[in-house]
């Protein structure tokens, strides 16, 4: 008797289902690290099938699988080639796009003819002259820099891709803002009860994090993110994305969903005292001043700002002296004699000037730091501690590198402000200028930290800059049309 099609159905399940025993069986008699490889193998198989099919949906589980896969490998107790999961994603995605039927980008984007994008092809052109660099004793760093390049403009192509209106604006916004929310969340239970024993267990075996993670002064929080730094960084752009949000008219945002960004706003700033990112404490006032300049005609504004003079001053000279939290966001802004750590890091800095005056195209890239002495062991600046994103590329790129890095930064936030003062809908102007606070508060912390090389960090910046890019193109066709 032949199978009618309405009986195919039933009969594959069945047959997945019979085969899913013996091999659930085979999985739990595995130890629990090739067990997580096993069922991480399956999943990642459905997941590039899923970006492949819809990669709008991609798009999202891209960043979403980024932001998390830290908290699996904890959980499985060892490292996992990150790199290459966010590139066979994003790559799966990239595909989907391109081959996808749907016709749904109404406005196009002239990628030979945008200014930044230009400026990004240019940097890229220069990065892969940096082969020929003869300072590097290796080409295996510029490698993998120049691949971690390509990585973060296919996201700002993808980015350029999936925002198609003013309402997907708002959606992915929607997401970013949870996504933070639930990482502060998280972060603030690690700091209420404790790591968790799978988390302890990790950073014990890794000498590196347990450094970052466990100080004198108490333990740093970095919920399911990399590290504390990152979550600092992250949450501190965040903050200057929530807060504007809250000066919006009853019309345009209702009360009730003014309480839950307020709560939103709370849980990210106590997250953010409990990461110990010292970095993060000074991007939040540098994102919100942007918007406090933007907006000093709007009676909300004026109010919000003196409240946070207020609350600002409150942390920096209240009788709060055993709390070892303030304690640390009081020394980002007025210095503790007891931290030598910042004079140190002025001390290199320089220490190290005249390496950059007379290297114009730098040492090459990933010569620096704990990567130089991985990727280019005995190198001249292999081992040196760049604790800046600028000092880091003068070092490895030259002077030309760090005049270009600071040409794209500049032109990122030209874009967004642009944007800005283009957008009509009240929240579409907040939204847009919260895009400019967290680009510059991380062209602010890029002095101090490496803010746009961090794993996750990159993603906001050029998802951020994808966005700004498309949104300039919608607001000028909106413009036109009216």
């Amino acid at each position: 008797m032949q199978l009618s099609k309405k009986n195919i159905l039933p009969v594959l399940i069945f047959s997945l289902l019979a085969l899913l025993i013996p091999a659930l069986t085979w999985v739990g008699s595995m130890e629990l690290k090739y067990s997580f490889m096993v069922l991480g193998g399956i999943m990642g198989a459905a997941t590039c099938v899923v970006c492949l099919t819809n990669y709008r949906l991609g798009y999202y589980i891209v960043i979403t699988v980024c932001f998390t896969i830290r908290l699996l490998e904890r959980m499985a107790g060892a490292e996992f080639p990150v790199g290459v999961i966010q590139d066979v994603l994003l790559g799966c995605t990239l595909l989907g796009s391109i081959f996808s039927r749907r016709r749904d980008e109404l406005v196009k984007v002239p990628l030979l003819r945008d200014p930044l994008i230009i400026v990004f092809t240019i940097y890229g052109a220069y990065l892969l002259l940096q082969f020929l660099n003869p300072n590097a004793i290796t080409t295996g760093g510029t490698r993998l820099f120049t691949r971690v390049y390509l990585r973060n403009m296919i996201l700002v192509l993808l980015s350029i891709k999936m925002i198609n209106s003013m309402q997907d604006l708002r959606t992915f916004f929607k997401y970013w803002i949870t996504m933070c929310t639930l990482a502060a969340v998280y972060a603030c239970i690690q700091e209420w009860v404790g790591l968790l024993p799978f988390e302890r267990r990790y950073i014990s075996l890794y000498p590196d994090k347990f450094k970052t993670v466990v100080l004198l002064t108490g333990t740093r929080v970095f919920s399911f993110l990399s590290d504390p730094a990152v979550l600092g960084i992250i949450l501190a752009c965040c903050t200057a994305i929530i807060a504007p949000l809250l000066t919006a008219s009853a019309k345009t945002i209702s009360a009730g969903k003014k309480l839950l960004l307020f709560v939103a706003l709370v849980l990210q700033i106590l997250a953010l005292g409990y990461s110990g990112t010292r970095t993060g404490y000074v991007m939040v006032p540098m994102g919100l001043l942007i918007f406090f300049l933007a907006n000093l005609h709007n009676r909300n504004t004026i109010i919000g700002a003196m409240v946070f003079g207020l609350a600002f001053l409150a942390i920096l000279f209240g009788p709060f002296h055993s709390n070892p939290t303030i304690v640390r966001v009081r020394t980002a802004f007025v210095g503790s004699n007891s931290d030598e750590s910042l004079n140190v890091r002025d001390v290199n800095r320089h220490r190290i000037q005249p390496y950059i005056y007379q290297h114009p195209i730098g040492g090459g890239l990933m010569t620096a730091g704990v990567e130089g002495e991985k990727y280019n062991p005995g190198h001249v600046l292999a081992g040196f501690p760049p604790d800046s994103g600028y000092l880091r590329t003068a070092l490895e790129q030259g002077w030309i590198g760090l005049i270009l890095t600071c040409l794209y930064l500049y032109m990122m936030l030209c874009y967004a402000v642009k944007n800005y003062f283009r957008a009509r809908e009240q929240i579409d102007k907040l939204l847009l200028i919260g895009v400019a606070g967290a680009l510059f508060a991380g062209v602010v912390g890029q002095y101090a930290q490496e803010t746009t090389g961090l794993f996750e960090s990159a993603i906001m910046v050029y998802a951020f800059a994808g966005i700004s890019i498309k949104t300039k193109y919608l607001l000028s066709t909106n413009t036109k049309a009216t």
